[in-house]
């Protein structure tokens, strides 16, 4: 495997910013509501907390493009998503380029063709391209 090409290292970094920047926002109030939850004795309760932590982060993994094609991660690291006419990545595309994300396994490859530096699936669906600014 040669060396990965400078935009798929911003890629994984920015992949990686944004799921722990999610994380901390999710995880954070989601385990201090179910240890409160727990505490309280409405333990049935703390699975509930954990099912809405994991639908809000799905849903924020496929809006997270919509916004002008980047995503908080994508922004700090200069990368966008574009249209074939070189429009930011809108909130529809965002959500179809990032539906194989959180279609497990499929995620695997997804990550895998990131990796290798080719375009993944989503990108190819939602006809969009991951670009340096």
């Amino acid at each position: 495997m040669g060396h990965a090409s400078q935009t798929t290292l911003l890629r994984v970094a920015a992949f990686l910013v944004d799921a722990l920047s999610m994380a901390i926002v999710l995880v954070l109030p989601a385990s201090i509501a179910s240890y409160a939850i727990a505490w309280i004795g409405g333990s049935s309760k703390v699975q509930v907390v954990w099912f809405v932590a994991a639908l809000i982060m799905m849903i924020g993994i496929l809006i997270r493009d919509g916004y002008r094609g980047r995503s908080p991660g994508k922004n700090l690291l200069g990368l966008r998503i574009v249209t074939p006419r070189g429009d930011g990545c809108g909130w529809g595309r965002s959500i179809v380029r990032n539906l194989p994300l959180i279609l497990f396994p499929w995620t695997l490859v997804e990550v895998f063709l990131v990796v290798i530096g080719k375009a993944r699936s989503g990108d190819r669906i939602a006809k969009t391209t991951v670009t340096e600014e």
